[in-house]
């Protein structure tokens, strides 16, 4: 009797505790409630710690390394033997050239007598971690001293080059413009919405009319027109800058527009009347009060906004209109697989497809929990 009086008094005191908290910690609270946009936020972090911050260490190879095993064929990890024997330490089988009578070309078939044994944390390449710390200790790889020896997770593309680590370091290039262009999306999308909403009159008449004047343009043909117009003998960091740049500033009147409305409103409110009478300047209020108070809204819109804008880069370089060889990157690696002889006699050059999935999937998870999140108070 007494523990079925006491639970109502400790859930009462719960839904109390639960009310008192900040705005972030109940939507930190109603975040971890949902199971796909966690799922979705560890998957995100696994892509950006392997493929930004440590692509060198989980790669076997450099992105540039050549070999002679050209188209080579995947060659998995594997544990037993054809007699059955199993061991606790992997392997991969090796690869011997033979000739293909139908295509007369020369192809390299998995060799299940030859075994390598898979070995951990091994040196390799010298690289530096971030950037700064020297070192050429790799997460796994064959024996050093064995140098035919070869270890190709993904196979290998027309140059002999691993496809495993060229999509790790491909990975690092497409995420890494997904992130940089909605910064600039943000930047200027934020800006020019808050100064327009609060400003009105002439100021206002401009900025929609610029972002009418964008939205009029249909936008595949757009980045088709704007991504053949770089230059082809610009340095690879130059196009890179250049088309991170064309995929925000395209794209930055949706959002302005929305930021708009949002200060339209937000200016009446009696905390911006506050400062106005204290004698606040326009440019305190923009950025100190208004603007924050739409952050809820614009961190689900950059959520939403980042896949879309590594999809557009994927395409832009598939089709050779945005980053071109030698720079990796999703889209320059699906190039290799754009013909049909490409799939028919070397379909692991798809294995990049369900990578730029994921991801995306992913920032979907996570942009629909962010948004129910930033609503902690509804059902």
């Amino acid at each position: 009797m007494s523990e079925a009086v006491a639970l109502p008094g400790m859930k009462k005191k719960e839904d109390k505790q639960k009310i008192s908290q900040s705005y972030w910690s109940l939507v930190w609270w109603k975040f971890r409630k949902n199971r796909l946009a966690v799922i979705g936020a560890i998957i995100l972090a696994i892509y950006y710690l392997v493929c930004i911050f440590f692509a060198e260490f989980f790669s076997p190879y450099s992105k540039t390394l050549e070999s002679d095993y050209i188209e080579a064929r995947p060659t998995f990890f594997q544990f037993s033997d054809l007699e059955g024997n199993f061991s606790l330490r992997p392997y991969v089988n090796g690869l011997k050239k033979e000739i293909d009578l139908a295509t007369r070309s020369r192809t390299f078939v998995i060799d299940e007598t030859v075994k390598y044994p898979i070995y951990f944390f091994v040196k390799g390449e010298p690289y530096k971690v971030l950037g700064l710390i020297p070192t050429d200790i790799h997460l796994f790889g064959t024996d050093p001293a064995t140098p035919e020896a070869k270890v190709f997770l993904m196979g290998t593309d027309k140059l002999g080059r691993d496809q495993f680590s060229r999509l790790l370091f491909g990975g690092r290039i497409s995420l890494a413009i997904g992130l940089f262009s909605v910064a600039v999306f943000l930047a200027v999308g934020v800006t020019l919405g808050a100064v327009s909403g609060y400003y009105g009159g002439v100021t206002d008449v401009i900025v929609m009319r610029i972002t009418e004047f964008l939205s009029a343009f249909p936008q595949e043909p757009l980045f088709l027109a704007l991504g053949a117009a770089v230059p082809v003998d610009w340095p690879s960091t130059r196009v890179f800058f250049m088309v991170t740049i064309l995929l925000a500033l395209i794209q930055w009147g949706g959002l302005a527009r929305q930021v708009r409305s949002l200060v339209l409103s937000g200016r009446e409110e009696q905390y911006v009347l506050a400062a106005q009478s204290f004698g606040a300047s326009d440019r305190r209020i923009i950025f100190n009060h208004l603007i924050p108070s739409t952050m809820s809204h614009v961190i689900v819109i950059a959520t939403l906004k980042i896949p879309n804008m590594i999809l557009l880069e994927t395409a832009l370089s598939f089709l050779g209109l945005g980053l071109v060889p030698p720079t990796v990157s999703w889209g320059t690696l699906l190039q290799n697989a754009n013909t049909v002889r490409a799939i028919r006699f070397a379909p692991h050059y798809l294995f990049v497809v369900p990578f730029i999935l994921f991801a995306i999937l992913a920032y979907n998870m996570l942009g629909d929990g962010l948004r129910d999140a930033m609503d902690p108070y509804s059902k």
